[in-house]
């Protein structure tokens, strides 16, 4: 699911991405997914995350082991 977006940023130079974005046409389930997905990236160091304010978007940048992919 992720892993064409993932490749997309390493090919383009994309540092960063919105998971707010990412949501705005799916359903819940498929929203919460991606969510989840956010999550595994980030415990694997693939991503990292960032969150302004609770409720905000959150933001996934570059990992340590982005490139490791």
């Amino acid at each position: 699911m992720f892993f064409p977006l993932l490749q997309l940023m390493n090919r383009s130079g994309v540092n960063s991405f919105s998971l707010l974005k990412l949501c705005q046409k799916n359903s819940r389930k498929e929203a919460a997914d991606k969510f989840y997905i956010f999550l595994v990236l980030k415990k694997q160091l693939v991503i990292d995350l960032a969150q302004s304010a609770p409720f905000a978007d959150i933001i996934a940048t570059v990992g340590p082991k982005f490139n490791a992919l």
